[in-house]
C-alpha cells in the first residue's frame, strides 16, 4: 500500500506539475502535452495526477491565469514607474509593457491557440473567474490606476482587444512587429486617454 504524500511532497509535486506545464504551454500546447509528460516531469504516476488536479484542463487553466497575472504584474510596475507622467503616457507604457511581457514570456501561440481551446473545455464560470481575457485584464487595470478615458469603455476595451490579437500574431511581422505596436499604442492612447 502507498503511503499518503506529506504535505511538503504535495508542494512540491503540484510546483512541479504546474512548471512542466507552463514548459509544455509555451513549447506545444495544450492539446500536444500528454498526461503522461506531465506526470514524468513531476516523478508521480498517471493515476496521482488526480490527486493534485481535477484534469489537465483545470492544471492549464492555472497556468493561463498564471501568465495573465505575470503579464499584469510587469505592466503594473511600469504605472508605478511612470508616476508624474500625463495619463496619455503612463497608458501607453502599461499597454505597451504588458504587450512585451507576452513576448518575453513566449506565450503569444498559446493565447492564439489554447486559451480559446482552454476557453471551450472549462465552464463560463471558471474561465471567467481565471480571466482568460488579458484585454479584459488591461483595461480592468488602466480603470483601477484611474486611467480616465474619452471614449466610452466598449470602444476603449474593442481598441485594447485590437491590439491584444494584433500579438498574437508578432511573428508574421518579425522586427517590425514591436515598432508598429508602438505607433498603435501612443495612437489610440492619444485618442482615448484623457
Amino acid at each position: 500500500m502507498a503511503l499518503p504524500f506529506t504535505e511538503q511532497q504535495r508542494g512540491d509535486i503540484r510546483r512541479r506539475l504546474y512548471e512542466s506545464a507552463c514548459r509544455h504551454a509555451v513549447s506545444v500546447g495544450l492539446a500536444k502535452t500528454s498526461l503522461d509528460a506531465l506526470t514524468a516531469d513531476a516523478g508521480i504516476s498517471k493515476s496521482s495526477f488526480y490527486k493534485f488536479f481535477e484534469s489537465k484542463e483545470r492544471l492549464f487553466l492555472e497556468v493561463a491565469h498564471g501568465f495573465e497575472q505575470d503579464i499584469l504584474a510587469a505592466a503594473a510596475r511600469t504605472l508605478q514607474e511612470s508616476a508624474g507622467r500625463s495619463d496619455k503616457e503612463r497608458a501607453a507604457a502599461f499597454v505597451y509593457a504588458a504587450f512585451e511581457r507576452v513576448h518575453q514570456l513566449g506565450v503569444a501561440r498559446f493565447m492564439r491557440e489554447d486559451i480559446p481551446l482552454l476557453r471551450s473545455l472549462v465552464s463560463e464560470d471558471d474561465a471567467s473567474a481565471h480571466c482568460l481575457s488579458s484585454a479584459q485584464g488591461i483595461f480592468d487595470a488602466l480603470r483601477s490606476a484611474h486611467i480616465r478615458f474619452t471614449a466610452p469603455d466598449e470602444t476603449v476595451l474593442s481598441v485594447i482587444q485590437i491590439m491584444y490579437l494584433s500579438i498574437m500574431h508578432m511573428g508574421e511581422l518579425g522586427e517590425r512587429f514591436f515598432p508598429a505596436l508602438h505607433t498603435l499604442v501612443d495612437s489610440a492612447c492619444a485618442r482615448l486617454v484623457a
